[in-house]
């Protein structure tokens, strides 16, 4: 056959064989061989069926990837790169190691003790740029009661010393912060703030963070925790993110500050932004924010509005915006309905239930696709009645509204998500992180074994992707597959085995339904002709290495819109499965059924459980 007209000479073709090639695509699940031309996949299957491409063309096979396994360029679609930008510079104290940008490892402080001594060596030394010194990673369940205000004052009275909450959503403050910060007792009157106890929690976080934003945006602070950021995500394995609180800094100097840093250097990573309702109409009115009250989201649509249209290689906006329900997982402020909490306490909300339906009555109306930060039952609730609301008021199709976190729901909100058409994007690192520790201080052991109810969502037909919303969980998305596959905790129990994801769902989680999430599944998520040239290159096949292996594979590298990106040292995950910590348990190991005598799953839970009530516990002193 010839044409009756010439088109011009071909762009040329690059052709990627590999050992595998796992497209997350059901017409052709396998393939042995990717061509690319230009920044799109042209065709998928082996060598052979390539011919009728290369005639006319100049062709490369590019046999870097031959040995490789591919799979569709890895999604973390609830990601905040100006979160890593704040914390990633800070002194980083968790419950557990955290790898940095440039390989080294921020190791575990698993206690009280521990924690408190590192945090003595961050002060000694004065880490990090400025005369402010912020840590993160404190969390309760493992280093015991919040500090308090004096007790920062004993430990650093002469500099600004800020402790973040493992969650993000609580901050600790000494007097010397406080001054820095040029706040006073009556500018920080807020129901969330504890001013005696330097203590700042949820919305009240905004109310300090808004006075230190000078110094974290500094270039030297922020484009180098922006830079660490884009370049922690690539060692994952991800090609592209979504920003789900755009605008919650500044949106001009968030942009300048993603094209400075990974646009102008590019770094091989996108991000979809999601603009933040509250943070928005907070500013845009000028008012202290607050949960019982509309931020003005009529204001903050009409500012969306008209925001400049971007469709960069790195950087596009999205017609979607953020809400939020109730407060976090890591703090235990999520809004859980009867029985509550075991102490008593009740949770916070973020936007009370008639703010939430108020923001989701104006953008759904608008047309908007609607992300909220969801994490308790009862916060579950709100959001679903909002939704029920506008579907009846002004219903539509294909609306993808995204719960996000979903840290406790129940079976029959599950059944109301899918009735109502919802897509769910969880955060399965809470199963593997809290399950344990949350059986015993907060929701019992029924509740907190059923965290993050994946199976179930997906056994209901609602599409669930994954997430890490770092820094809550590590932005590996093997890893985070890897919780959802196997549920295993820290102890080594599998929670609620009944929730578990198969090999091929986890991985949906992170490719193909993660894109769904975004409304982007059309231009990523599968390895298929048309849609854009995004792998992520994996030492060994996720499907041969199993459920229990996910989290071992090493990222090799990644292929962004056709060009090529090996990591500089491939690694696997950090975090171990249970039985390879199980010689930093034989401290707590006594006779019988554990030294505290409530069974080895849950001995070292107890002693940070007495740390935290200042006790220390001797070999079979457990007694109630």
């Amino acid at each position: 056959m010839q044409h009756t007209a010439s088109a011009g000479p071909l762009p040329p073709l690059t052709i990627f064989p590999a050992r595998k090639v796992i497209t997350m695509d059901p017409s052709l699940a396998e393939a042995s061989a990717v061509a690319v031309s230009g920044d799109r996949i042209v065709a998928v299957g082996d060598l052979a069926s390539m011919a009728p491409w290369r005639e006319g063309r100049d062709v490369r096979v590019d046999e870097r990837l031959a040995g490789k396994v591919l799979v569709p360029g890895l999604i973390d679609n609830h990601v905040h790169p100006w979160l890593g930008a704040l914390l990633l510079p800070t002194a980083i104290i968790a419950p557990e190691d955290w790898r940095m940008a440039d390989g080294t490892v921020a190791v575990a402080a698993n206690d009280r003790e521990s924690w408190w001594t590192r945090l003595r060596h961050a002060v000694a030394t004065h880490h990090g740029t400025g005369e402010l010194l912020a840590s993160w990673g404190f969390h309760h369940a493992y280093h015991g009661r919040r500090p308090k205000r004096a007790e920062l004052d004993e430990l650093c009275p002469d500099r600004p010393l800020i402790v973040w909450h493992r969650s993000f959503h609580e901050i600790f403050a000494n007097t010397k912060a406080l001054e820095f910060a040029g706040l006073t007792r009556e500018a920080a009157a807020h129901p969330q703030i504890n001013w005696d106890e330097g203590h700042f929690f949820e919305i009240g976080t905004k109310t300090l963070l808004a006075k230190l934003m000078p110094h974290f945006l500094s270039k030297e602070w922020f484009y180098s925790g922006l830079e660490r950021m884009a370049r922690l995500m690539h060692r994952g394995g991800i090609t592209t993110a979504g920003d789900m609180a755009f605008g919650s800094l500044d949106i001009d100097y968030e942009i300048a500050a993603w094209d400075a840093v990974v646009e102008k250097n590019g770094l091989p990573v996108r991000v979809f932004n999601i603009p933040h309702a509250g943070a928005l109409g907070f500013r845009l009115a000028g008012k202290k924010p607050s949960p019982v009250e509309d931020p003005g989201f009529a204001k903050v649509l009409e500012f969306v509005e008209k925001l400049p249209f971007r469709d960069s290689r790195r950087m596009k906006t999205l017609k979607a915006i953020k809400l939020y329900a109730d407060g976090a997982m890591f703090s235990q402020l999520m809004r859980l309905n009867a029985p509550g909490y075991i102490d008593g306490h009740q949770g916070e909300w973020m936007m009370a239930p008639e703010v939430l339906a108020a923001g989701v009555r104006e953008f759904w109306d608008a047309g908007y696709q609607i992300h909220v930060h969801v994490n308790g039952d009862g916060g579950v609730d709100s959001v679903l009645d909002a939704l029920a609301a506008a579907l009846e008021r002004k219903p539509r199709f294909d609306h993808r509204f995204a719960l996000h976190h979903m840290g406790f729901s129940t079976t029959a909100q599950t059944r109301r998500m899918a009735a109502l058409g919802t897509v769910a994007s969880v955060n399965p690192y809470f199963v593997h992180a809290l399950s344990d520790s949350y059986s015993l201080l907060g929701m019992g052991p029924e509740r907190a074994g059923q965290i993050v109810r994946a199976g179930s969502m997906v056994r209901a037909g609602i599409p669930v992707s994954l997430h890490s919303d770092f820094m809550m969980a590590p932005t590996e998305p093997l890893f985070l597959a890897w919780c959802a596959a196997n549920r295993l905790t820290r102890s080594g129990k599998i929670a609620s085995p009944s929730e578990c994801l198969t090999i091929e769902q986890a991985l949906r989680g992170i490719t193909i339904d993660a894109a769904h999430a975004l409304g982007m599944d059309h231009e990523i998520g599968s390895i298929v002709a048309g849609k854009k040239a995004d792998f992520t290159v994996l030492e060994d096949d996720p499907f041969r290495a199993g459920a229990k292996g996910l989290k071992d594979i090493a990222v090799w590298g990644t292929v962004f819109e056709g060009d090529v990106f090996p990591v500089a040292s491939p690694n696997a995950s950090l975090h171990r499965a249970p039985a390879q910590r199980a010689a930093s348990r034989q401290r707590y190991r006594g006779v019988g059924r554990g030294c505290c005598g409530v069974g080895e799953d849950h001995c070292d839970t107890v002693h940070r459980l007495a740390s935290w009530a200042g006790e220390t516990l001797q070999p079979g002193a457990w007694t109630t």
